[in-house]
């Protein structure tokens, strides 16, 4: 069924859905370095960015600030502000820094060391000394319960509930969060339900997250893992939230809070608190999600997308003009096998360190300067040099125009920083720089090729979407080595990862595992599992109360040759009333010709899983274009730059007086409030109808 026309939104009262109230609608992304926030009109038409530097001490601090001078500057008040969507990394790097709650993991009798075992990989494993990571729950923490449900669901053993409260009142230490996983309860969630009603007797208050509700997919040590990092992160979040929508309030603003997810969508806070293992990839997936309708506004359906923030580089994939999903992400050391947007971070931040090894190779982070103290030029104490120091020492930024002028950055310390990398290397101040960046630069490869690779993609097939601070000033530097013939920079890079999150739309994903030969499997049975799977969904964004254009469904299952370890997602089509095992079957081997070339159209497919996913459309957001160019853009002056060893004179333009048809060619810098663009010398910079800029090689 699909919803369409006006903005619709669920009247839970009445059970209908009515026309929404146009208001602004804002999104926010919060990083290391930055907080970033993008305020959509009541029309859809016109996009308002601002930049304000991040307060670790308390995130929720530096998003009303901005929003106070946001609205402030466009003279009104937050009360105006009627859609919030809130993208962040706050449970993601709970777990990086470990400082999660204290977990109690409730495992079947004889399995208490499902944690350790993992799967008997060592996490590095061509280091025979490597230390062992710091538990993210001790193994005195994990309690044995009787109890037993068979491969089939059917109860062997009840749940001994005299003996599990004996247990936990043995326990010691402080409590705040517990979780449940018991074997085969992906088929049979009866005991872990009956275990959590124990627990909520024992410890009042506390957060319960069980296996069964947050990914029913076989394969115990993963959705152990799922459980366990759900409750690990969950008072963490919660009380994030808490503080953002008290201070949300304390501005004027009213509006009900959405978080985005790991999958590009969007779920209500109220979901995110009781399931905060989605939101690990949220504020990566979000700036896919904006890169994605970038890529859409220029026509373009396949897309290398790179986010350098303060931190971190981050890259993934746009095929067939959506962002590319993976079902094995890892959150440090940690396997999260719900659905997300395919992200791999390197540490090749603007932040990022550049250091000597031990036996003096240069090298680029990950140790980041973070946003404080931050690149040495900042000034706030940091003496080590940095991607940013780099950028500046070459020229490409200019430090008395850093965010539009309102915060000044200082030459001489990052010309200090850089210097000692010079005399080690006995290098020019700007030769220094640039072995900085292309040190990078090889960073960044490293995480996009082997992405590419796996996919069998060339990415001389795909555009380059920069975006994040450093994101346009890196992309020429990038394109290059990797040989993307074009670069195509958002209106407001710096803010993308806002943007993302703004216009994501209401998306959940359900799975159940339907083991056996697909040939004997009942099509009654398929088609029940993805009538049921599709309700939960109905049910679920009815719930979050969203404003949507319309509803969609997407039926895959997951499939793999009898005998084979391994499965893959096979898309399905959209009628289920004529799915069978046959039809499943064709589809199976057609994408797996598609993948590996090798299909075997008379070997046995065994089904595993059935998967939904049940998207809410949001409102499109069709922006106004820009006027037509009516002479040549006016370059506001020259600076020198560093680029491919040698010195060139840069002319120097100002973003927001460029019109749609304009063009300029390298060497050149385009400055904007929230980034910088590096025209190469070589290169040709084109603007659209919406701001967009296009950059291709003219030699």
């Amino acid at each position: 069924m699909a919803q369409t026309g006006s903005p619709l939104t669920w009247r839970e009262d009445t059970g209908r859905m009515a026309a929404a109230e146009p208001r602004y609608k804002l999104g926010v992304d919060i990083g290391g370095t930055f907080t970033d926030l993008v305020l959509i009109d009541p029309a859809g038409e016109r996009i308002h960015s601002h930049k304000i530097p991040s307060t670790p001490d308390s995130p929720s601090r530096a998003v009303v600030l901005g929003v106070a001078q946001l609205m402030e500057r466009l003279g009104t008040a937050p009360g105006a502000i009627g859609g919030f969507v809130h993208g962040t990394t706050i449970a993601l790097n709970a777990i990086l820094e470990y400082r999660g709650a204290q977990v109690v993991l409730l495992a079947t009798a004889g399995n208490r060391d499902i944690l350790e075992i993992a799967r008997l990989r060592k996490h590095d494993q061509f280091n025979l000394r490597a230390a062992a990571p710091p538990d993210i729950l001790p193994r005195r923490n994990v309690i044995e319960v009787s109890e037993r449900t068979d491969r089939a669901g059917e109860e062997i053993a009840p749940l001994d509930a005299q003996a599990l409260r004996e247990s936990l009142a043995r326990l010691s230490g402080p409590v705040e969060s517990l979780a449940v996983c018991f074997l085969n309860s992906y088929l049979s969630p009866e005991h872990e339900r009956q275990a959590a009603l124990l627990l909520k007797e024992a410890y009042p208050g506390r957060h319960v997250s069980l296996s069964s509700d947050l990914w029913p997919e076989i394969r115990e040590y993963e959705r152990a893992m799922v459980a366990v990092l759900n409750a690990y992160v969950q008072p963490v979040l919660a009380r994030y939230l808490r503080a953002l929508q008290s201070d949300a309030k304390g501005i004027g603003m009213n509006t009900r809070l959405y978080i985005t997810q790991s999958n590009g969508g969007v779920m209500s806070a109220a979901t995110a608190v009781n399931k905060p293992v989605r939101t690990l990839l949220s504020g990566p997936a979000s700036g896919v999600v904006g890169a994605a309708y970038i890529a859409k506004l220029c026509g373009v359906r396949e897309a290398v997308t790179i986010d350098i923030g303060g931190t971190s580089a981050d890259v993934s994939l746009i095929r067939n003009g959506e962002p590319v999903h993976s079902t094995d992400a890892t959150v440090g050391i940690y396997p999260v096998v719900m659905p997300s947007v395919d992200v791999f971070a390197v540490g090749a931040g603007g932040g990022s360190i550049a250091w000597f090894d031990e036996v003096g190779l240069l090298k680029v982070g990950p140790r980041s300067a973070g946003a404080i103290p931050g690149p040495a030029a900042y000034g706030k104490g940091n003496t080590e040099p940095t991607v940013t120091d780099a950028y500046i020492v070459c020229g490409y930024l200019n430090p008395g125009n850093f965010l539009g002028g309102e915060m000044k950055l200082d030459r001489t310390l990052a010309e200090a920083a850089v210097g000692k990398v010079a005399a080690r290397l006995e290098l020019s101040l700007e030769q220094a720089a640039e072995a900085i960046l292309r040190i990078a630069t090889a960073n960044m490869i490293t995480a996009l090729l082997p992405m590419m690779t796996k996919r069998g993609v060339d990415p001389r097939d795909f555009a380059l979407i920069p975006f994040g601070g450093g994101g346009a000033t890196h992309a020429c530097l990038l394109a290059e080595e990797i040989v993307i013939p074009r670069i195509i920079v958002p209106p407001s890079p710096g803010t993308t990862c806002a943007l993302g999150a703004a216009i994501a739309d209401f998306k959940n994903d359900y799975i159940r595992s339907l083991r056996g030969d697909l040939a004997r499997t009942p099509a009654e049975a398929i088609r029940r599992g993805f009538a049921e799977l599709e309700q939960a969904g109905r049910d679920w964004l009815a719930a979050e109360n969203p404003v949507i254009d319309q509803v969609l469904i997407r039926r895959s299952v997951d499939a793999r040759y009898a005998g084979q370890a391994f499965d893959i997602e096979v898309d399905l089509p959209d009628e289920v009333a004529s799915l069978t095992p046959r039809m499943v079957a064709d589809h199976f081997h057609v994408t797996y010709e598609t993948l590996y070339r090798n299909s075997d159209r008379s070997a046995n497919i065994e089904l595993v899983n059935l998967r939904v996913r049940v998207t809410g459309r949001t409102p499109a957001l069709v922006l106004k274009r820009l006027p037509g160019a009516k002479a040549e853009p006016e370059s506001k002056g020259t600076r020198d730059i560093w680029y491919g060893g040698r010195r060139h004179r840069a002319r120097l333009y100002d973003r927001s007086q460029l019109a749609a048809g304009h063009s300029i060619s390298g060497p050149a810098i385009i400055e904007q409030f929230d980034t910088t663009t590096v025209v190469a010398p070589g290169y040709l910079a084109a603007t659209d109808d919406y701001g967009v800029l296009t950059l291709k090689r003219s030699t």
